[in-house]
């Protein structure tokens, strides 16, 4: 019997993605609070020691904050192993996954810091060079065994899932010269658990929520109209 657990998040966050498709590959029943995160209520900092998302509120009192942390508590608590059982495999995975996570904090810098082009240049280059390791180890060898999804899954599914609107936005191809590499993202993005922990209309909130930031993208994603992308269709 698992604890009550309820998750405090913001819909189109990719840490709270993470745990929510953890959960759901350990079929962790739990209530979901989503927040706004331009207007956070007071309630979140009594219970977020940095006022950030995602939280885990266990039994309804104890709290667990920062996503790696909560799916390795979730991982320890099911026995379900969402890396691999080989030690050496265990530590490719946890190093593709740092990657994974300056991805993620690159494209965070796209949306609220990066204010000219140059500064997005720079920004794109320092992805693709994270993006070219990650390739090389998909050139050479499946990254999971056949039929089974993990936390390496997890991380990049949300790292690639801003992807088609930053590439509209930007006018660049994120995976140019990484047919496989893209290969795998629309793997990824057809699985029903990943598919599962973000609306249907993602993309399309993604647009509004960057349109209204101040930097690059968000001007030009702010003239452009809406569009008309749908994250499960992209999956083919």
């Amino acid at each position: 019997m698992y604890p009550h657990f309820r998750l405090v998040g913001h819909r189109l966050c990719p840490y709270v993605q993470r745990v929510s498709m953890v959960m759901a590959a350990c079929s962790i029943d739990h209530e979901r609070v989503d927040i706004s995160l331009d207007d956070k209520p007071d309630w979140l900092f009594d219970i977020s020691p940095t006022g950030k998302v995602p939280v885990l509120v266990v039994d309804h009192g104890r709290v667990l904050f920062e996503a790696a942390a909560i799916c390795e508590y979730l991982d320890d608590l099911t026995g379900k192993t969402l890396l691999p059982r080989d030690l050496y495999e265990r530590g490719l995975h946890r190093g593709l996954i740092a990657l994974g996570e300056q991805i993620l904090s690159l494209t965070a810098m796209l949306i609220y810091q990066a204010s000219t082009e140059d500064t997005v240049d720079a920004t794109v280059a320092q992805i693709t060079q994270r993006l070219e390791i990650l390739a090389d180890h998909v050139e050479t060898k499946p990254l999971q065994a056949p039929g089974r999804i993990g936390l390496l899954d997890f991380v990049f599914a949300t790292a690639f899932r801003p992807f088609p609107l930053l590439s509209v936005g930007l006018n660049r191809d994120f995976y140019a010269g990484m047919d496989r590499l893209k290969d795998w993202s629309i793997k990824l993005s057809g699985h029903d658990i990943i598919q599962n922990a973000v609306p249907r209309s993602y993309l399309a909130e993604m647009q509004k929520f960057i349109a209204t930031k101040e930097g690059y993208l968000a001007r030009r994603l702010a003239v452009l109209p809406p569009v008309h992308l749908s994250y499960r269709q992209d999956a083919g």
